[in-house]
């Protein structure tokens, strides 16, 4: 399997599809997933204080505290495989956890870029009904959608600042989004070995 020769950032909105276009691009390269959403569900599970202020924090519909991400996102950096290239799934969503994961990256010498998957709030919560088999629309949805675009546009101008970011439209199938995704790996692949 090809490695990348930098880590992969997939950022999007919710229901963006992520993990779906993840998993395609670890069949594809050698990469190991960074995935938060699956170590929050087991800290959250523990009986100890970051366990409960997790449970906390989740039961509003905020992120993980920035604390605990910046611990996470070390501990994945610094545990990286040397045969493969990172793929941080959902995360960094908040400016300063961007800012320290560039940061740790540098440190290690680890290149990296950014995709954001961007998708329409109508089909962020048709998608999120079908999910979560929702009858109607819930308020809960809208402020997650509304916290999360508010937040995220943070971060993405961030990276934007780096020039480390590209724009998906994930309002597309799912393999016209995976092109578009592999033609700017491409891209960006070219541009640092020139």
């Amino acid at each position: 399997m090809k490695k990348l020769g930098f880590d992969l950032i997939l950022l999007g909105d919710p229901t963006s599809g992520k993990d779906t276009q993840a998993v395609l691009l670890m069949k594809r390269y050698s990469l190991k997933a960074v995935e938060s959403g699956k170590h929050w569900r087991t800290i959250a599970k523990k009986k100890n204080a970051e366990g409960a202020w997790l449970r906390k924090t989740m039961s509003l519909g905020h992120p993980a505290p920035v604390v605990l991400m910046k611990k996470f996102l070390r501990d994945s950096v610094r545990n990286a495989p040397k045969n493969k290239n990172l793929i941080f799934i959902g995360n960094p969503k908040l400016k300063p956890e961007g800012q320290f994961l560039t940061k740790l990256l540098k440190e290690k010498n680890r290149d990296f870029f950014v995709l954001y998957l961007k998708i329409l709030v109508p089909e962020i919560l048709k998608r999120t009904k079908l999910r979560a088999r929702l009858k109607s629309e819930d308020e809960g949805v809208r402020n997650r959608i509304r916290y999360t675009k508010r937040q995220m546009s943070k971060t993405v101008k961030y990276f934007q600042s780096l020039d480390k970011l590209k724009l998906i439209n994930g309002n597309q199938s799912i393999p016209k989004v995976t092109k578009d995704i592999l033609k700017e790996i491409e891209r960006y692949s070219k541009t640092i070995k020139n």
